[in-house]
């Protein structure tokens, strides 16, 4: 006669944590070489769909951790913000997340009243572009400013990234001369 056990407390919880393991590993194989070569591809596409020169639309879709991201931010601020291309894709290229800048540009837009380099620049620069844009949404809400005084008001930019990066400049700014570093004054 055989007599069934009971499983054990390790066996018990063994079995979900290799169904976890599997499920995740399973996962990963879904993003298969053919699917990624397409989303460069499609990257490339896009962007010289929309004027860009094919090395410029090859070095910025090389350069893309997600291509698709890219070129899809690239073409949501190009038909909504009425940017050229190549503003938009600089907007889109130097950011972590494309399509929150382009839903950011995008609500910001639709609001209407607005500077469209100045959009694009404050989303961009943004750490969390959603927040910008409901601040400026917001503050809109309760204030008598025009709509670029509320976008400069949320722009989060200052000139913490030419402390960083010297020569930074916005949409529509010519290079400008290297800003001196400003040292902290010595404590007594």
């Amino acid at each position: 006669m055989n007599v069934v056990r009971p499983l054990s407390t390790m066996t018990r919880l063994s079995i979900p944590l290799a169904a976890i393991a599997f499920s995740s590993l399973a996962g990963l194989s879904l993003s298969t070489p053919a699917a990624q070569a397409a989303d460069f591809a499609d990257c490339a596409a896009t962007l010289t769909g929309l004027g860009l020169a094919a090395p410029v639309a090859a070095n910025a879709c090389a350069g893309a951790q997600f291509p698709a991201d890219l070129s899809s931010c690239t073409d949501r601020l190009t038909s909504s913000l009425k940017l050229t291309a190549a503003d938009s894709l600089a907007a889109c290229r130097s950011v972590r997340k494309p399509l929150a800048v382009a839903s950011c540009a995008e609500r910001l837009q639709a609001a209407g009243d607005a500077t469209p380099a100045l959009i694009a620049d404050g989303c961009r620069l943004s750490l969390v572009p959603e927040r910008y844009a409901n601040c400026v949404l917001g503050l809109g809400d309760g204030l008598d400013l025009t709509r670029d005084q509320l976008l400069r008001a949320c722009s989060n930019n200052g000139d913490v990234p030419r402390r960083i990066y010297p020569n930074f400049t916005t949409l529509g700014e010519t290079q400008r001369e290297s800003i001196p570093a400003v040292s902290p004054a010595p404590r007594p």
